[in-house]
């Protein structure tokens, strides 16, 4: 069954040069899904949520619905996901990906504007790589605190300042040796190496001339663990009963885990 697209706020877009942008890097995004490493983060944020049957779960930031479908390939909970993003190219890879998936819902949002969903509506959330790019971090992490659910889990990873791609494709290749027999290992470097040439390397120059440049003049701010942390800090007591950032993806990504607080409204 083909997943739902829905229009939830198509007039709450980035700036048209800002669609373009994410639209084109839709194209050569899937390349990271075939590093381990990644996957390996995919892993670690699932695991963190602890999903059980029945939750209602918003993925904000569902990019081309890469957590979706590597979800599903594992032992799952019967969950129900709300994926939102503003790039309908994404969402569009998204929903091809994700096309077996009955229990997935996409829809375009802007993530700068007020979540279209009321307080407390999910049981756990999580967004990937997102924040580094938003114009207010501190105002998407209370929108995402707001519709949370007491007791709900947030579950946070985004790029350190310092994030660099050689780290993690060389940290692939290296795991390479673990796969069980000779011919599989050349397989699979031959296989890693085809997708980093035809897709991987148009990511590479993105990151490396569009992203980087837009960091380095204040359009997007990647949150190091002092700045995240601090970011949380402002809620914890009678939001946040608990939280706690550490790192992932071979030190690249800041990781961060939240516990709403059983009485926060």
């Amino acid at each position: 069954m083909t997943p739902n697209i829905a229009e939830v706020d198509d007039s709450a877009g980035l700036p048209e040069s800002g669609d373009r942008f994410w639209d084109l890097y839709s194209t050569f995004y899937d390349a990271i899904y075939q590093l381990m490493p990644y996957r390996k983060l995919l892993w670690d944020t699932f695991q963190s949520l602890e999903l059980s049957d029945g939750m209602r779960v918003l993925d904000a930031g569902c990019g081309s619905g890469n957590f979706e479908y590597f979800i599903h390939t594992k032992d799952c909970p019967s969950v129900e996901i709300d994926a939102i993003d503003f790039s309908e190219s994404m969402l569009s890879a998204a929903s091809r990906k994700c096309r077996e998936l009955d229990n997935v819902s996409f829809s375009r949002h802007d993530l700068s504007q007020p979540l279209p969903f009321g307080d407390a509506t999910f049981d756990r959330i999580v967004t990937i790589n997102v924040l580094y790019a938003v114009p207010d971090a501190d105002f998407v992490v209370s929108e995402l605190l707001r519709v949370l659910k007491p007791n709900g889990r947030l579950v946070i990873t985004s790029p350190s300042p310092e994030f660099a791609v050689r780290v993690i494709v060389a940290d692939h290749f290296a795991r390479l040796k673990n796969i069980w027999g000779l011919r599989r290992q050349v397989t699979a470097a031959i296989v890693t190496t085809t997708i980093l040439v035809t897709r991987g390397m148009g990511g590479w120059f993105l990151n490396q001339f569009v992203i980087n440049k837009r960091e380095a003049a204040g359009e997007y701010n990647s949150l190091d663990g002092a700045a995240l942390e601090a970011l949380l800090g402002r809620y914890a007591g009678d939001t946040l009963a608990s939280f706690d950032v550490s790192r992932a993806l071979v030190d690249q990504n800041i990781f961060a885990t939240g516990l709403k607080a059983a009485t926060a409204a």
